[in-house]
């Protein structure tokens, strides 16, 4: 039945070798007391030493699997565009660039949270059945993470439905999914007819809505609420540093509800808000920001930092009044060639005992405090406070500023702390870049692989991210999880693994009814599809689904659709699709979540598909 079933019986022991390192994965990959990484590297371990010290031959001897074949998944396009568009996405958030976006829909929506994760997803259920689900994801991902920010709500929440959505609604046409332009184009390798455009729209539909019921009912029960880096921070033993400034002329907090998370910045909060002699601490209930009011704010180096680029309009206190900046030195302290470092107040300092005020750090040494940490105990208050021996503060100033205060004695500059500071243009490079990629991917100009590549270049090159940065955005789980889940599909299909248990499957099943036989080939498939990748199974299968069909003398269309809905039931793992791999680093998944969330849908949707096409199909 297969072209690889010649050589089973030289392949034997590669497939039972195979289906053993299969069950080492699930279970490793689920186990969460054993790290990923842990986990991936012994099974490309063991994929490397068996395919090399017992190479797998063909009938003429040619060897079908070797190390260049098993590593070859680490050069992936898809996991390649996966760790470029988590970057973007880094430089997105970090410059603000989505905060005209989240503005509009708030607008529409009253400010409301759900209301607005609401009108995202009917987005991408509207878009995904038209355009490849991967650009549709990529553009709702920062979305979401700018939202569930705002609202202080966790990310794992909504970024595995977001994936979900689009895979469920790229079922209904023919360009919805590269898996069904895979399937269709088989079909007329085969002497068939090609699949419509809207040719199962009707049974694509009752699939995607009996998930997308699921996905509302049981989702808020099944998805971790997991913390994000910057809430668990917040809660650590990492340094924390207090600032003050105050609200000007700046559009994008003035009107804004006080809350913890007013700023949308991770790593910061907001602790206490002066507005005149009066103090508003928490609850705040439904107050709103004033022009005028003084935010004291705790948060990481990193987090002041984008707080001067994302809101350049912000009036920092930290050292001195504002009639002390002039629009000079605030069109200096926003240039391009800005760094943000940390310093300490030496001991015998002569600014020990000195409040930061009278330090006047612009005259001495032409630098703006952005925050400090005091020794002596987290303080609400800035103004007035002494600065003691060994306080630690968060300074912004160009390069020179920072050799400058090495050469004085009264402070130490901390090594390895400076930070580039990204311009008061990078919202809008970073934007622009972001929908660059997206424009020439969505045209085929590009692959998204290379355009998504081709982005980073841009936002290292325009400063809108560091090298470090960059490196920092990737993810070495996902990276070493999917090159060695890709090293173990290929050995599936390379030894004759998938096909031995599809033509076991197809045997036991070959004298039961159209309508069985139609249930089993989807489930089937649609577990197979989350172990090796959804467009190998449904080139796999579609030849398998034609010859069932003409064996039975009924129509090829119930049985080529499941291998479509079939493959397309990528749930269950993060491998199974590339969109299940992007929203895995911004949700905080892991592995086993996708299992928890992605069974009992395969097990609902083959229940439904079971049902409904014999009797759409007239069996």
């Amino acid at each position: 039945m297969y072209p690889e079933m010649s050589s089973l019986a030289a392949g034997s022991f590669h497939i039972w070798m195979t289906y053993a390192l299969v069950i080492v994965a699930i279970l490793g990959f689920a186990i969460d007391r054993i790290k990923v990484e842990i986990t991936a590297l012994v099974l490309l371990v063991a994929l490397l030493l068996l395919f090399e010290l017992i190479p797998l031959r063909s009938p003429d001897g040619k060897i079908l699997l070797d190390t260049k074949d098993l590593l070859a998944g680490f050069a992936n396009p898809a996991l390649i565009a996966v760790l470029a568009l988590l970057v973007l996405g880094n430089g997105l958030w970090r410059a603000g660039a989505l905060d005209w976006v989240i503005k509009q829909l708030f607008q529409r929506t009253g400010k409301s949270y759900k209301g607005a994760i609401f009108i995202c997803f009917v987005a991408v259920f509207i878009a995904s059945p038209f355009v490849n689900n991967t650009p549709v994801v990529v553009i709702f991902i920062p979305i979401l993470e700018t939202i569930v920010q705002r609202f202080s709500k966790s990310p794992s929440s909504v970024m595995m439905s977001l994936s979900f959505i689009a895979i469920l609604a790229g079922m209904t046409t023919l360009v919805g999914s590269s898996t069904n332009l895979l399937v269709s184009g088989t079909m007329v390798e085969l002497g068939q007819k090609p699949l419509e455009f809207f040719g199962f729209f009707v049974p694509g539909l009752v699939l995607a809505s009996v998930g997308l019921m699921y996905l509302w009912v049981a989702t808020p029960y099944l998805l971790p609420r997991r913390s994000s880096p910057a809430q668990r921070f917040m809660s650590g033993n990492h340094r924390r540093f207090i600032t003050q400034f105050t609200v000007g002329n700046e559009t994008k907090l003035i009107g804004a509800r006080i809350c913890f998370n007013l700023l949308s910045i991770r790593g910061a909060r907001l602790i206490l808000v002066l507005r005149g002699e009066q103090r508003l601490v928490p609850p705040y209930q439904d107050l709103e920001i004033h022009e005028g009011d003084t935010l004291i704010v705790m948060g990481t180096h990193d987090a002041l930092a984008e707080a001067q680029t994302k809101f350049p309009k912000l009036i920092f206190a930290t050292s001195g009044k504002r009639g002390h900046t002039s629009s000079r030195e605030e069109k200096a302290l926003l240039a391009n060639d800005q760094v943000v470092v940390e310093i300490m107040v030496a001991p015998g300092s002569q600014l020990v005992g000195q409040s930061i005020e009278e330090a006047n750090f612009r005259s001495r040494y032409g630098c703006l405090v952005l925050g400090v940490e005091q020794h002596s105990g987290i303080t609400r208050i800035l103004t007035g406070r002494t600065l003691l021996e060994g306080d630690v503060l968060v300074v912004q100033g160009d390069r020179e500023v920072v050799e400058r205060m090495r050469k004085h004695s009264g402070v130490v500059v901390l090594d390895g702390t400076a930070r580039p500071l990204p311009g008061a243009q990078a919202a809008k490079m970073a934007g622009a870049i972001f929908v660059g990629v997206v424009l020439l991917s969505v045209s085929g100009l590009l692959p998204i692989a290379a355009a998504a590549v081709f982005g980073v270049m841009l936002m290292l090159l325009t400063g809108v991210l560091t090298l470090e940065q960059a490196v920092n955005s990737l993810d070495r789980q996902i990276y070493l999880m999917v090159g060695a889940s890709l090293a173990l599909g290929l050995a599936m299909l390379k030894s004759g693994a998938a096909a031995y248990l599809a033509d076991g499957v197809i045997g036991l099943i070959g004298n039961a009814g159209p309508a069985v036989i139609l249930s089993m080939l989807f489930l089937l498939i649609a577990i197979l599809t989350n172990v090796l990748s959804n467009n190998a199974t449904a080139i796999l299968f579609t030849p398998v689904s034609i010859e069932l069909a003409t064996g039975l003398d009924a129509d090829p269309m119930p049985f080529a659709l499941a291998v479509l809905f079939g493959a397309n039931c990528s749930f269950a793992t993060p491998i199974g699709y590339q969109t299940n791999l992007l929203v895995m680093g911004p949700g905080y998944y892991r592995f086993s979540d996708f299992a928890r969330v992605g069974l009992p849908l395969i097990v609902i949707l083959w229940a439904t598909f079971s049902i409904f096409m014999p009797w759409y199909y007239g069996f």
